[in-house]
C-alpha cells in the first residue's frame, strides 16, 4: 500500500511540476522582475526578494510559520477541527480489520477491497466540484463588485457534516454477520463523502483567508493534525480489543457530533476571526473565483 500510495503520488507531483503554470505571486514577480532586467539591460527592475539569500529566506518563511501557527485565531481554529476530524478518520480506518475482515471472515484482499466504498464517497464529493465552482461565480455574479467571503467555501462542509455521526453510529450498530455487508459498506461510502466534503472545504477556506501565505498556513494545519491524531493509530487496536465494534464506533460518534457543528460556527463567526488575524486577506474578489 505504501508504494502504492508513493507511486500515484510520485505521478501527479510530475503532472504537476511539468503541466501547472505558476501561480505564486512573489515568484512571478521575480519572473517579471529578471525579464525585465533583460530588456531594459537596467537593474533597477527589483523585488522585495532581491538580494536574500536562501537562509534569509528560510529563516523569514520558519518565523512566518511559527506565528501563523501559535498566534492566528482561524488557523488554531481550523487545526484544531482538523485534528478531531483525524482522530475520528484513523481510529475509523483502524477498524476495518474489525468492522469487515472478522465479522464477514473476509480475505485481506476482500478486506482491502472494502476500502473503496470510501473511495467512492470522496469521488462522488470531487465529482460535483465543477458544479459548486459555477455556483460561486454565479453568486459572484449578482453584483460586478461582489465579493466571495471565505465563509461561503465551507457549504460543502455544512451540507455533510450530519452524515458523520449518523454513519459511525449506523456502522457501529449494524457490524452484525447477520447483517448484510453492504450496509457497512454504504456507511463507509457516507464517510468518505462527509470526509472529503470537510476537507476541501477547510483548505478552500484557508487558502482564500490567507491569500500567498496559504501555504504556511496549510503546512502549520497540516502538521497539527498529523502529530496529534497520528498517535490514534497505536490506541485504536486495543480500543476495539477492548470494548468491541459497537462502543468504540459509539465513541467515535459521539466525537462526530461535537465536531459537526464546527462549520456552521466557523460560516457565523468566521469573519471575526480573520479581523483578528494578522495574516488574513480580504474577501475573494469574482475574478479570483
Amino acid at each position: 500500500m505504501d508504494w502504492i500510495t508513493l507511486i500515484i503520488s510520485g505521478f501527479a507531483f510530475l503532472i504537476a511540476l511539468l503541466f501547472l503554470p505558476e501561480t505564486y505571486l512573489p515568484m512571478l514577480l521575480d519572473y517579471k522582475a529578471a525579464h525585465l532586467r533583460r530588456l531594459s539591460g537596467s537593474d533597477s527592475y527589483v523585488t522585495e526578494n532581491a538580494g536574500s539569500s536562501f537562509p534569509q529566506q528560510l529563516k523569514r518563511v520558519l518565523r512566518t510559520s511559527v506565528r501563523i501557527t501559535i498566534a492566528e485565531p482561524a488557523v488554531i481554529s481550523l487545526g484544531g477541527f482538523l485534528v478531531l476530524l483525524y482522530i475520528i478518520l484513523f481510529t475509523f480506518l483502524s477498524g476495518f480489520d474489525y468492522v469487515f475482515k472478522r465479522r464477514y471472515d473476509l480475505s485481506t484482499l476482500e478486506e482491502g477491497a472494502c476500502f473503496a466504498s470510501i473511495a467512492l464517497g470522496a469521488t462522488a464529493v470531487s465529482l460535483c466540484a465543477p458544479a459548486l465552482h459555477a455556483w460561486t461565480r454565479r453568486h459572484a455574479d449578482y453584483d460586478p463588485r461582489a465579493s466571495v467571503r471565505p465563509e461561503f467555501r465551507l457549504w460543502p462542509a455544512m451540507f455533510t457534516a450530519p452524515l458523520l455521526p449518523i454513519s459511525l453510529f449506523w456502522l457501529g450498530w449494524t457490524d452484525y454477520a447477520r447483517i448484510s455487508i453492504y450496509s457497512g459498506l454504504a456507511a463507509c461510502f457516507c464517510i468518505g463523502i462527509v470526509l472529503n466534503a470537510m476537507y476541501v472545504s477547510s483548505y478552500e477556506y484557508i487558502i482564500d483567508s490567507y491569500g500567498d501565505k496559504a501555504s504556511i498556513a496549510l503546512a502549520s494545519v497540516t502538521m497539527m493534525r498529523y502529530l496529534v491524531a497520528g498517535g490514534m493509530v497505536m490506541a485504536a487496536r486495543p480500543m476495539y480489543d477492548s470494548i468491541g465494534v459497537h462502543w468504540t464506533m459509539t465513541i467515535l460518534g459521539c466525537v462526530a457530533a461535537v465536531v459537526t457543528p464546527a462549520p456552521y460556527v466557523l460560516f457565523r463567526y468566521g469573519q471575526k476571526l480573520r479581523d483578528k488575524s494578522g495574516y488574513a486577506i480580504g474577501d475573494v474578489t469574482k475574478a479570483d473565483v
